[in-house]
């Protein structure tokens, strides 16, 4: 089974577009994480999430790697705006296959797949299934994430393939137990819709920069990854 990210929008009872809301940019930062799962069997590896920018241009990519192979990397590129990131291309490659994207025509307001796909309308505020992360981090950062507990926050997610509605729902403060130490960290679920069966289960640590500490995926068949920090690293 081939297990992708799907990440999804915002727009409920928190306007991702509106302008009124203060985005910040985490500073370009290389995290570092133990993976663990089941995928089929019992799973164990690592990933790479690397993110940088000068304020203007941005650049995303999550690597998966086991036996020192990077089974799958999704990629994220775009500017940084008032409005958080507004991506122009999201890549997905596995190991072994071709490369595949989806591009952000925003002069003609729609976005293109690479395999064929119908294209999609582009709606206000869209991200595609990797910059959403950093997205929710910019949110977060650059407005009091006091009282975020039960707020939704919904947008439209591009995949490598498709374009979709995802809700995100806050949770009160978790702590996560990391290597060293626990930390507090506010947590975003997105729950399984009619489109797509995943779970995803994001942790955002305040004292971090709010930079996700633990990134968890589940699949309808009981098969998912989980993402915990280990380090990282300024870039």
């Amino acid at each position: 089974m081939a297990f992708a990210f799907i990440c999804s929008p915002l727009a409920a009872q928190t306007a991702a577009t509106d302008v009124t809301m203060t985005y910040k940019a985490p500073a370009p930062v290389r995290m570092a994480y133990d993976v663990e799962g089941v995928i089929s069997s019992a799973y164990t590896g690592t990933a790479e999430l690397v993110w940088s920018h000068d304020s203007k241009a941005y650049q995303s990519q999550l690597l998966i790697r086991k036996f020192g192979l990077t089974l799958q990397a999704w990629t994220s590129q775009g500017t940084l705006t008032e409005r958080g990131l507004e991506p122009d291309k999201f890549t997905s490659k596995r190991l072994g296959q071709s490369e595949i994207n989806a591009r952000f025509q925003r002069s003609a307001g729609r976005i293109f797949f690479s395999e064929g796909t119908p294209d999609a309308p582009l709606q206000a505020g869209a991200q595609d299934q990797l910059s959403v992360f950093m997205q929710l981090a910019s949110l977060l950062a650059g407005n009091s994430a006091q009282g975020a507990a039960g707020k939704s926050i919904s947008l439209q997610a591009i995949g490598d393939r498709y374009a979709e509605q995802w809700t995100f729902k806050a949770g009160a403060p978790e702590m996560v137990k990391l290597a060293n130490g626990p930390v507090s960290a506010i947590k975003f679920t997105h729950e399984p819709s009619a489109e797509r069966k995943q779970r995803l289960e994001l942790w955002y640590a305040p004292n971090l920069q709010f930079l996700p500490v633990r990134i968890r995926i589940t699949e309808s068949n009981g098969d998912y990854l989980d993402l915990v920090w280990a380090n990282s690293h300024n870039r």
